[in-house]
Formats: structure tokens, C-alpha cells, sequence
């Protein structure tokens, strides 16, 4: 059976039917334009990781990922902290031990 979109006898709408009663509730118009929220705003919204990734040790070391995962599994002298199969280094104890070498 074919579908169609077009209702038979269906009522149309006039000028009439669309204009709005006086005691109907309308919106009003605030005096501030709506603006973008600046970036200052974003900021602080969004929190910036406590942690870095073993890829991301493995890029600022210059080092390959098998490299940075070595250092990871046999290194005291950064906080190493795994979550399951997931490594994480701690970006305060790393960027202590990067800057002091």
C-alpha cells in the first residue's frame, strides 16, 4: 500500500488562525545580546589531565613507545601508576624529574 504524505480533508491554516490573543504569554526581548563565552571562560571549565600517557612520555622524550614503556616498568624516579592494562605517569612527578635531568 503506497504511503502518502498528503492528508485528504486536512484544514488549512489562515492569517486568522495564526495570529496570537492579546493575553497570551510572549517572550521578551532582553536588552544584553547573546555573545560567545570568551576563551577566559572555557578554561575554566575544562581541567587540564594530571597525567600523561606512555605515548605522550615517548614524544617528549624523542624516544620510541617500546622505549617509554621500558622506562615506565623499570623507572623509581617518576610516579607510575597502572590501571588495569593502562599506564599513567603522574605530569608533576615527570615534569620534576625532566626538569632536574
Amino acid at each position: 500500500m503506497p504511503m502518502t504524505n498528503v492528508r485528504k480533508n486536512s484544514a488549512k491554516l489562515t492569517r486568522e488562525d495564526l495570529k496570537i490573543a492579546p493575553e497570551s504569554p510572549t517572550m521578551e526581548l532582553s536588552q544584553n545580546p547573546a555573545v560567545e563565552p570568551s576563551d577566559q571562560t572555557r578554561k575554566t571549565v575544562r581541567h587540564a589531565p594530571l597525567v600523561y600517557r606512555v605515548d605522550e612520555i615517548a614524544q617528549l622524550l624523542a624516544i620510541s613507545n617500546r622505549a617509554a614503556y621500558n622506562l615506565c616498568n623499570t623507572t623509581k624516579d617518576f610516579k607510575v601508576i597502572r590501571l588495569g592494562t593502562s599506564i599513567r605517569v603522574s605530569k608533576q612527578s615527570f615534569d620534576d624529574w625532566f626538569a632536574a635531568v
